[in-house]
């Protein structure tokens, strides 16, 4: 399985039309009703005869309410629909069988990609879907039919049953309160319960039920309470539940739940299954919260197990300790906080290997019973492919390197100071010749000292930088631990498909792949380990890997992922859903598994999946002394939770750790229709970061997605926009200056309340600033905004300038290019993010998502020989739509790289560092000394096009070392000056790091007691005065 993703975390406001239907940017919410039903055929009504090159599509809907819904298509219409969900073909024309729409066909096509949505976006089915055209569509047309919360594309008209059990379209919120999208008030419910499964209805009524109750209709609405929890059900109709002793609605949650719509004469006209999550959430949250989950461990090394199973009726522990005999152990739950414990044998401890054997009730494994036999969903180590569980007392002297206990962690005065460097653990070692063999690609890579890569993060760490960020490293499913294969690639022309046909050929084998792809939380990934069957030795050696970074001086972050897992349902290499089945996944409304991250998304509104969320966090903090973490899709993750997650896991790390994330705002959750998310409209205040997507497509150009001729159209402030157009685009200077302003607001860590002069001449603040429609600014203090211009996502910094700059740039003017936006990153306010090899020019020879681009796409060159430009087209999945683009520019010789080049950048980098650590002006702490304290020359409609001056007044701030400093930027392509009257009087002079620096050109900058400014092209210089 692929998990693609590049494209993912940028959505919020770039995708393309047909992305933004595939990746179900739309808000859905749990209003589209329930499993298809209506008792009858559908009839036969007289319609008109479909028109050929024409798709019919036929559509039912329980409540015959089909009118504001409509087929979305972006593949295989004459006329693909744009604007989501507003351009959807209307089911206008009605039958016997419900609404049905005709749809003009492009027949050059053999498919058609559509979803069925509503006006409000929600979906008939979660995922998008694909009709084959027939191969007489061209003259004869083709009809297909859809029933409500049913993904099958009928190609003949389908009976109508009355209830569709592998949906699950009701929501049990608490104790006596069930919802049900588009349940008429006006007819009679019931809740049915089978404790092993066999319920069936048909219109006749329902059979295999041990148990019912009666729901009441009664118009009212959700208490205030249930409504602030569940704000995407604020239409649905409530129903509510006579009382119950608590012993049996536990016992009816253990069995399977179907929900009936009765006539008035008792005939049954839908019925559903039953969503239990937030119930669940209600009998069991408080009293589990108690109860440590996983392993805990008594003084003498006993070990205890816990699971969180309250749906179970019966959890057996499987034990088989090294060298041994497989023995079980019948667990015993408590009633209130639904966990089941056994206490196992102190020999166990380190030593031995588990998995449970849950038996639930379960939807997914086609509504009966089953027995899961499962890992542990709080696993602390594995063994190969993560088949079982490790008995791993992390607290034990076995599992620690020497001196784990009494490292030194590297100081840090204040977040402000951070900077971070993200680098994939694979790609740091796995080309370095310097690295033993045996450790290459490994954990125990960082324990060599001497290597290149660690001599160019000491060299790092010297002039600055605080932070390694590191890609996934929890246990992920994507590689196989025991036979993984290092393919050869082919040497092939610049621009051959051949090196990607090799890797591609080679993916689902190979060792890499960035790890975006969850199987246990908690527990390190064996395939950076240099044995994966013993779990006691990747657990060693990650902690090896944070000591040996520690000693360098660099803290240490998790790339973390708790928004999705790899899989769910009865899948292989699903855990959560088989130990609570339907609890730990957000669920639309026919009740399949929302898939907007990529996968299976995770419900961290639940209590209990939040809880998961938070004890990880804090075994890494504590256990693993990580010193910070990077939420992948953090906008799908509550507020709330993100701000418990913080508090808590400070607490049990003992100190301070920082956390940062993409707050992007799409899919399900959009616009907070779950939840308050943590997206970048609510993360000022927070003091946590966010990565700023302002900064980066002002400085870049484009957008996160784009493809094709797009890539090079759209320049940005650092690679030509109006000033050196490159022959694809008509940017104006207008298009410029407002580039440069949401270059000026980056610069102040894009705040809210901070107040420029815009290219109008305005003064406008930064929330009013426009970025695509949205306010810009977004921030209250520098440390929560994460500023970068290259991540591991899209294109690098090297290979977006070499598709956007003039063909006949000469590599010298390339590097300058870089090395400009290199310093407007690293000397703006804010945490500088910095995608490894960004430094040294990386290259991916214009992969746009490299997520399973193999080493070959993704390689680390620490010698500093070569960038990895020009190594072939990159892999064809994400990339081939733009090949066409793409391949003149892989083979212009004016963007190929040496060594010179390359230590050019590497050095002017580590200049820019230097720089920033030299006073904390570059690093101000709060945002009200930024506005105190920042401000700017050259605006409005008159200021020199490409040139942004600003001045830090250093007077009176602690750690400043300077009265006064500028910060002089040049985009054009020629030496500019400009009179900027407010700065004189003060000596400056250029800052001593330059004087002396590796950038010969910015040299010749000059600020005089006048306050005229003169700056070389491409250029960044930075004056102070004493």
């Amino acid at each position: 399985m692929q998990f693609s993703h590049g494209w993912r975390g940028l959505l919020a406001a770039l995708c393309t039309t047909a992305l933004l239907a595939a990746c179900g940017t739309g808000n859905d919410n749990d209003t589209d009703g329930g499993g298809s039903a209506g008792g009858g055929t559908g009839g036969g009504s007289t319609t008109p005869p479909v028109a050929a090159a024409t798709m019919r599509v036929h559509y039912h809907r329980t409540q015959n309410d089909t009118a504001d819904w409509g087929v979305y298509s972006w593949k295989g219409p004459k006329v693909p629909t744009a604007k989501y969900p507003d351009d959807r073909i209307k089911f206008a024309s009605t039958d016997a069988f419900g609404g049905y729409a005709d749809v003009a066909l492009d027949t050059s096509n053999t498919e058609m990609d559509f979803l069925i949505i509503n006006g409000n976006g929600d979906k008939n089915c979660g995922s998008d879907q694909v009709a084959q055209l027939a191969s007489t569509i061209a003259s004869k047309g083709q009809e297909i039919w859809l029933l409500q919360g049913d993904c099958t594309i009928y190609a003949t008209q389908p009976a109508i049953p009355p209830g569709n059990l592998s949906a699950a379209s009701a929501i049990w919120l608490d104790a006596q309160t069930l919802v049900w999208a588009d349940a008429p008030t006006s007819a009679s419910y019931k809740l049915y319960y089978a404790a092993d499964g066999g319920i069936s209805a048909d219109a006749n009524g329902v059979t295999g039920a041990s148990a019912s109750v009666d729901l009441t209709a009664d118009g009212s609405a959700l208490s205030s309470t249930l409504l602030a929890a569940h704000p995407n059900l604020s239409k649905a109709t409530v129903l509510k539940l006579a009382s119950q002793d608590a012993a049996t609605l536990k016992t009816w949650l253990k069995g399977q739940l179907v929900a009936v719509q009765l006539d008035s004469a008792g005939k049954v006209v839908q019925a559903t299954s039953v969503q239990i999550a937030p119930v669940l959430d209600a009998l069991y949250a408080d009293a589990a919260a108690a109860t440590p989950l996983g392993l805990t461990f008594a003084g003498d090394g006993t070990p205890t197990f816990a699971l969180w199973a309250p749906t179970a009726t019966s959890v057996t522990l499987n034990v088989t300790p090294v060298g041994g005999s497989a023995t079980t152990v019948a667990m015993t739950q408590d009633a209130a906080s639904g966990v089941w414990q056994a206490t196992g044998q102190a020999a166990w401890t380190n030593a031995a290997y588990y998995t449970y054997d849950v038996n639930v009730f379960s939807r997914a494994a086609g509504n009966k019973r089953i027995t899961n036999t499962v890992t542990d969903p709080y696993s602390l180590s594995l063994d190969t492919n993560s088949q079982h569980s490790m008995v791993a007392n992390l607290a034990s002297s076995a599992l620690k390197p020497a001196n784990w206990d009494t490292q030194a962690i590297p100081a840090l005065a204040s977040n402000a100071d951070i900077s971070l460097y993200e680098l994939h653990l694979r790609d740091f070692s796995i080309n370095d010749a310097t690295v033993p063999a045996a450790h290459q690609g490994k954990y125990l890579a960082f324990t060599d000292s001497n290597s290149n890569g660690m001599q160019h993060l000491r060299a790092l760490q010297a002039v600055g930088l605080t932070h390694v960020h590191l890609l996934p490293l929890f246990d992920i499913s994507s590689i196989d631990e025991a036979g993984c294969i290092n393919p050869t690639i082919p040497n092939a022309a610049a621009d051959s498909q051949d090196q990607q046909a090799a890797v591609v050929a080679s993916a689902a084998k190979d060792c890499f792949n960035w790890g975006y792809d969850p199987y246990h939380y908690t527990a390190p990934e064996g395939s950076y380990a240099s044995n994966a069957a013993d779990g006691a030795v990747r657990v060693k050696e990650f902690r090896q890997m944070v000591q040996a970074l520690h000693a360098a001086g660099l803290r240490v972050v998790m790339d973390v992922v708790y928004n999705h897992t790899s899989a769910a349902g009865q899948d292989s290499t699903s855990v959560l859903d088989k130990v609570v089945p339907g609890y730990y996944y957000r669920l639309d409304g026919n009740g399949a598994i929302y898939t907007s991250t990529c996968c299976s998304d995770t419900a961290t509104e639940n209590r209990m999946m939040a809880r998961l969320m938070i004890d990880s966090l804090a075994t890494w903090a504590a256990q693993y002394k990580v010193d910070g973490f990077r939420f992948d899709l953090m906008g799908h993750i509550p507020l709330a939770v993100m701000q418990q997650a913080r508090a808590t896991v400070d607490a049990a790390a003992l100190r301070p750790l920082y956390y940062y994330g993409e707050a992007w705002n799409f899919g399900e959750v959009q616009d907070d229709a779950f939840f308050v998310q943590a997206r970048q409209a609510h993360m000022a205040g927070t003091g946590i970061g966010s990565f700023n997507d302002r900064m980066r497509d002002a400085v870049r150009g484009g957008g996160c997605c784009d493809s094709g001729a797009a890539l090079a159209q759209n320049q940005g402030f650092a690679n030509g926009a109006y000033l050196a157009p490159n022959g694809n685009n008509t940017q104006s200077k207008d298009d410029l200056l407002h580039l440069a302003d949401l270059v000026r607001l980056g610069m102040v860590a894009t705040l809210a309340d901070y107040t420029l002069v815009d290219k109008d001449g305005n003064s406008k603040r930064g929330d009013a600033l426009d970025y695509s429609g949205m306010g810009a600014g977004y921030t209250q203090d520098p440390p929560e905004t994460i500023n970068y211009i290259e991540a591991h996502d899209n294109q690098t910094l090297f290979d977006i300038n070499t598709l956007k700059l003039k063909a006949d740039t000469p590599a010298a003017q390339r590097v300058r290019v870089q090395n400009l936006g290199a310093g407007v990153l690293l000397l703006s306010q804010g945490i500088p993010f910095i995608h490894a090899g960004q430094d040294i020019l990386r290259s991916k020879s214009l992969d746009s998502n490299s997520f399973d681009s193999g080493d070959w796409f993704n390689k680390l060159d620490w010698s500093y020989q070569a960038n990895n430009f020009g190594v072939g087209l990159p892999p064809a999945a994400n990339n081939s739509g733009s090949w066409d683009t793409l391949k003149p520019f892989l083979t212009n010789a004016t963007a190929s790289m040496g060594n010179a080049q390359i230590v050019n950048a590497r050095d002017v980098f580590r200049d820019f560092m230097a720089i920033r650590q030299s006073s904390t002006l570059f690093r101000l702490r709060t945002g009200a000394d930024v506005k105190q304290r920042v401000s700017f020359v050259n605006t409005g409609p008159s200021q020199v096009p490409g040139v942004i001056i600003e001045h830090i007044d250093g007077s009176g701030y602690s750690g400043a070392n300077y009265s006064h400093v500028v910060i002089a930027v040049n985009a054009d392509i020629a030496a500019h000056t400009v009179a900027a009257p407010t700065l004189a009087g003060p000596a400056y002079t250029l800052h001593p790091r330059q004087q002396s620096g590796a950038d010969t050109v910015v040299q010749a900058a000059t600020l005089d007691g006048s306050g005229n400014i003169n700056i070389p092209a491409r250029s960044v210089a930075v004056f102070v005065a004493p």
